[in-house]
């Protein structure tokens, strides 16, 4: 894809520089830079499936570490900071390495690389012992399920545990469990040399006894498991008997039969495979919906996709069309019965639920994950939410505000820089990460440029509570830096994304920190999408550009790489040998071979203008490659040290001194 670079002449401050409302870190509003914020009108209606057990939310702390605090905004977890050296469970520990938000009485939280329960009083309930834990959900409660590695040198033996919300050990063994799925989570035993498999439900009492060498997940009473003898059986879980496939159907005798996966039943239907095609078999016999699919998913939610060549189609268990076959370029099955269809050429989303209704009347742009049965959604104007029963939620809706999740009577927002927890009003309760104090009455703050759903991107500018107590001198160092993070959003395509009123390609972008000493980099990430293109002489593609600043986040001064190093030093050439090592390096240590663009990349002197970011220990370079990607290469510092300017003003700050 061949995109040609169009500059736009922004118009930043021509109605003032200042802002006076602080905007969110991570909430992200529709606004520009010279547009305001603003929060709801009116309280939300809270239905009754938003769930409100917890009154303590994760919050992440300046540190990294995390805690918890209540709906005001105030941390409640730790209770204090503690300077014993030596912590054992019943003593609240200072932070958290992870943090999840409480079910019932319990939040599980990782501790000295550990994951364990605490109560609401920062007390371990479960001792911090587990590797790692998945939270599955049965009816109206949740069950953890909490686990050791096969093989660990902490844990040399499996071990797997089973509890509830509050915190009582349900089940435990020294093997592994699955999936809970409809009820039934499967479990695994050692017998001598062989693992066999079973079922369990979520208290822990065994269902189906572990004699089966492979299981499938269970749905609507029935599972397929595989047997010792290599036969696939249908099990009949309650009734405790299982017939093998091929008996379920004459017309399955007559040509050989592929079972795609062991986890393909959904609405009393196995998907299966005939002389190259897809169809369905009931559970109790016969061929429901006959073989003549390119294509198909199991059904999920009381619903299934089917294709036939480029054309998808929605169908019920009936075999009824509830979506029209259309060439859509990408499909997606949110959970709970919602799909997501994407027509060639359309920017947005198409979103179902599984009874073929159109759930949202305008284009839905992106979607975040489930929280509490609710999934967010955005579209050009808003942020709402989907319920489990595949309708939009009434009374939630907010400003745009892309990622935004729903927990208790807060909603949230977290991502790579950092995490936000605000009110239903729009009122941040709790802000760690974009949104960051650069100077007193100096801040910069995330802002979203969406001049259209195509263009969706979130940068940062700076915010001065009290414009008189700048200079004008300093005055217009914050401004450069202002203009240039906008630019980097947005100068680059924001006026050729849209060509001729139809739609080219789709544009998104975002940004992260780095920061040491008084030095930040922005790192700003801008992605060019038009992959539903199928020109046979320019096929659609994905690409990726980068666009960094570096600057003093005390003082707003920009720095640029000869910044770093002495006088007479000619980094383009230098540079090759310490950065083609490092890469390397790095190749060989993640078990990937080198790429021979990026090794000729290093062969030839490198641009006058780079894009880089300078961290604690390292410099990086950044290149885009001709597939559209970019690499990023990094150089420690002692692998150049008779190259940097160390007495020189970037280096200085950059330490610290």
């Amino acid at each position: 894809m061949k995109i040609r670079k169009k500059t736009l002449a922004l118009l930043l401050f021509s109605t003032g520089f200042i802002c006076t409302v602080a905007v969110s870190a991570l909430v992200l509003w529709q606004t520009d830079v010279l547009n305001l914020p603003h929060g709801q009108d009116e309280k939300p209606t809270i239905s009754n499936n938003v769930s409100t057990q917890g009154t303590l939310y994760p919050a992440l702390r300046e540190d990294g570490l995390w805690g918890y605090i209540n709906e005001q905004g105030a941390q409640v977890l730790p209770v204090s900071l503690q300077t014993a050296t030596q912590l054992d469970y019943e003593t609240p520990p200072p932070a958290y390495q992870e943090a999840r938000p409480f079910l019932g009485k319990t939040a599980w939280v990782k501790q000295n690389g550990f994951w364990g329960a605490i109560d609401t009083e920062g007390n371990f309930v479960v001792p911090a012992e587990y590797e790692s834990i998945e939270v599955y959900k049965h009816s109206d409660t949740y069950f953890v399920a909490a686990y050791n590695a096969l093989s660990s040198a902490v844990y040399p033996n499996p071990n797997t545990a089973l509890y509830d919300v509050n915190g009582a050990k349900l089940f435990g063994i020294s093997s592994r469990l699955g999936q809970l799925c409809d009820g039934l989570m499967t479990f695994s035993r050692k017998r001598g040399d062989q693992l066999t498999w079973g079922y369990i439900n979520p208290h822990g009492e065994i269902v189906i006894e572990p004699i089966y060498a492979e299981v499938g997940n269970v749905s609507g009473n029935f599972a397929l498991v595989r047997d010792f003898e290599g036969r696939t059986l249908l099990l009949n879980i309650y009734a405790k008997n299982a017939v093998e496939i091929s008996e379920l159907s004459v017309d399955l005798k007559s040509s050989p039969l592929v079972l795609p996966d062991l986890n393909v039943i959904g609405s009393r239907l196995i998907l299966m495979q005939k002389d190259g095609k897809y169809g369905y078999v009931s559970v109790t016999g016969g061929v429901l919906i006959d073989f003549a699919f390119d294509a198909a998913w199991p059904f999920q939610g009381g619903a299934a996709v089917v294709w036939q060549g480029d054309m998808a189609e929605l169908i019920a268990p009936d075999g009824t069309v509830l979506v029209p076959a259309k060439n859509y370029v990408s499909v997606l099955h949110l959970g709970y019965g919602i799909y997501a269809f994407k027509e060639q050429g359309a920017a947005g989303w198409l979103v179902y639920n599984a009874e073929g209704s159109l759930l949202v009347n305008e284009p839905v742009f992106g979607f975040g994950g489930w929280q509490n049965e609710l999934c967010s959604f955005w579209t050009a104007d808003y942020t709402s939410f989907f319920n489990a029963a595949g309708q939009v939620q009434p009374g939630l809706r907010l400003d745009l505000q892309p990622g935004v999740f729903r927990l208790g009577h807060l909603y949230g927002v977290q991502d790579v820089n950092g995490q936000t927890w605000f009110d239903e009003h729009g009122r941040t309760v709790w802000s760690v990460g974009r949104d960051r104090e650069l100077a007193p009455g100096v801040n910069l703050l995330t802002v979203l440029e969406n001049q259209s759903a195509d263009y969706l991107v979130y940068y940062p500018q700076v915010e001065m509570a009290n414009k008189a107590a700048v200079s004008p001198e300093q005055f217009a160092v914050w401004k450069r830096l202002n203009y240039t993070l906008a630019d980097n959003a947005m100068g680059e395509y924001y006026e050729s994304y849209q060509l001729h009123d139809e739609l080219q390609f789709m544009v998104s972008g975002d940004f992260e920190i780095l920061s040491s000493g008084t030095v930040m980099t922005v790192v700003q990430y801008l992605r060019l999408d038009d992959s539903w293109k199928t020109f046979t002489d320019a096929p659609g593609a994905r690409e990726e550009h980068i666009f960094t600043a570096c600057f003093d986040k005390e003082t707003g001064q920009l720095y640029s790489l000869n910044d770093l190093f002495k006088p007479g030093v000619n980094w383009r050439v230098d540079l090759l040998e310490p950065a083609r090592g490092t890469y390397s390096v790095r190749q060989a240590g993640l078990g990937l071979p080198e790429n021979p663009e990026v090794l000729d990349y290093l062969e030839r002197r490198l641009p006058r203008i780079l894009e880089f970011s300078l961290g604690r220990d390292t410099l990086a370079l950044y290149i885009t490659l001709s597939d559209g990607t970019s690499q990023h290469l990094e150089i420690y510092y002692q692998d150049i040290e008779e190259l940097i300017d160390m007495e020189g003003e970037l280096w200085r700050r950059l330490k610290g001194y």
